[in-house]
């Protein structure tokens, strides 16, 4: 197997080792994959991993705090957006469950805004799975927090996700995300429609439980047996809330749906007397709605105070409404990220080469600007650099290959500077790298790294035949002296290509 292959076969299998982890969760495995993970360098599959331990100290109802930092800081260096993303979402599921839906909480909505503006971003592109995970992760959280519409959204948008060409390499993983959607619209829907009926709104619960159903039963060998439990169960409830015959399922949910369907036909005693038979202890996890339609209807027995419902009923509405408030601060919220995340990029792209990811003139000249101040001290290295023939390899091998050529020249400038230095594409192919606060010397020396990475390219694998060369002017002075060093490193390229090209040039 090839390491691509075998990073591919590593992904697939966190992400199965997730799928059991609130179950059955093996330790050994997952530090097995650990280690081998940590060998081959493959940072998303690790990061797959801690959220692995992650889920299991939530199972064990243990602190997973160090694992979600691992996270956070994995997918800080990778850069991922689909990662980045989902460890957002992972952080607001995290803040949201220690609030228990008393309040949403700023730190809670923050990081669920952060993941759905993540998400809008896919450059680099994400791996499928990467993108359903984080996709999934929002939905459950905006369930959470009662925000059923925003949770219907993302769901519908890891369907669509998984149903891309894109998805067709990692059938059998996207397969157990699919099956993780059915499961959780189900339960979504069921919340919302139960609600609705806690409301007395009857006929919009039944609506809505309707846009659940049909379909067919989806269920079948590799499904966990307690998910084909729960997912008949929710069915049930759904057909009894719509009003269409259900399948028939034991324990406390048939008591529950034949409740239902007597509170339908308007039979108060006998919904609350099933209601109460029910015994809830014997459900399988189900929507929070579901036990709130089991207490009023319990709670509507004929005889009881009228003050005490009427006082239920209008808590209900408050709750509601406040539902309802609650999402639109945070579809507000999300569009605002969204503008800024906009503004930011605009301004970003006003002052990047397109190209090549560096600086443009515009930036350069920017760079120039925060620097020209008393309070900056210590020596200035610059060096002005062009690709020798440029002209020949485009008529030779044409543009594209020209601009692939400065791309990647790009590339190989920016791994050659810090966050302090500047590497900038002023127009064609001319470029500059300045160098903050460096010794004497230390500027030739890095002029002729980036002399010998250029040679050393395998610019033969972009066009047969292709071979690329870079002349370098450097010049070492004070911050003050700026405008002359720019002017003497030019004096240094000129002298470099005069004596032969492909060499360094520093004027003293």
């Amino acid at each position: 197997m090839d390491t691509h292959s075998a990073h591919d076969s590593a992904i697939a299998q966190a992400y199965l080792l997730i799928e059991v982890a609130q179950s059955d969760h093996d330790a050994a495995r997952v530090e097995a994959a650990d280690r081998e993970a940590a060998a081959h360098g493959w940072d998303d599959v690790r990061f797959l991993l801690h959220w692995t331990r992650s889920l299991d100290c939530l199972e064990k109802d243990t602190d997973d705090t160090v694992h979600v930092d691992a996270m956070a800081d994995t997918a800080a260096r990778i850069g991922d957006p689909a990662l980045l993303a989902l460890v957002a979402a992972v952080r607001a599921a995290r803040q949201g469950r220690r609030r228990h839906l008393t309040a949403i909480g700023q730190s809670t909505s923050a990081f669920l805004v952060e993941a759905i503006v993540q998400l809008d971003e896919n450059d680099p592109p994400s791996l499928v799975p990467h993108r359903a995970a984080a996709m999934i992760e929002v939905g459950v959280v905006a369930h959470d927090l009662g925000f059923w519409e925003l949770a219907l959204e993302f769901y519908e948008r890891t369907e669509r996700e998984l149903g891309t060409d894109h998805a067709a390499p990692w059938s059998n993983t996207t397969s157990l995300q699919a099956r993780v959607v059915v499961i959780n619209k189900d339960d979504l829907i069921l919340d919302w429609a139960c609600r609705l009926a806690t409301l007395g709104d009857w006929a919009e619960a039944a609506a809505r439980a309707r846009t659940a159903l049909g379909g067919g039963d989806p269920t079948g060998p590799g499904w966990p047996a307690s998910w084909i439990e729960q997912f008949h169960a929710a069915r049930a409830l759904l057909c009894a809330l719509s009003g269409e015959p259900g399948p028939d399922v034991e324990d406390g949910f048939g008591a529950m749906s034949s409740a239902i369907r007597a509170a339908r036909a308007g039979d108060a005693r006998r919904a609350a007397d099933l209601a109460e038979a029910s015994d809830e202890q014997s459900w399988p996890y189900t929507a929070i709605g579901a036990h709130l339609l089991r207490l009023c209807l319990m709670a509507k027995r004929p005889g009881t105070n009228p003050a005490a419902i009427r006082y239920a009923d209008e808590m209900s509405v408050l709750r509601w409404n406040d539902r309802i408030d609650r999402l639109a601060g945070v579809r507000d919220a999300i569009a605002g990220s969204r503008r800024r995340r906009e503004h930011e990029k605009l301004r970003r792209d006003l002052v990047i080469d397109e190209l090549t990811g560096l600086a443009n003139r515009r930036g350069y000249q920017a760079y120039l600007a925060a620097v020209d101040g008393p309070e900056e001290a210590g020596d200035y290295a610059v060096m002005m650099i062009d690709v020798d023939h440029f002209k020949a390899v485009n008529d030779g091998f044409g543009h594209d290959i020209g601009d692939v050529v400065l791309a990647r020249l790009g590339h190989i400038l920016a791994a050659h500077v810090r966050q302090i230095d500047l590497a900038a594409r002023l127009g064609g192919d001319e470029f500059v790298v300045i160098l903050a606060e460096v010794q004497p010397g230390v500027a030739t020396v890095r002029a002729q790294q980036i002399l010998d990475a250029v040679r050393s390219h395998p610019w033969h694998d972009t066009a047969e035949g292709l071979a690329v060369s870079v002349s370098i002017g450097v010049h070492h002075g004070s911050r003050r002296e700026l405008p002359t060093l720019l002017t003497d490193a030019d004096r240094g390229l000129y002298q470099a290509k005069h004596e032969g090209r492909g060499q360094v040039a520093t004027v003293s």
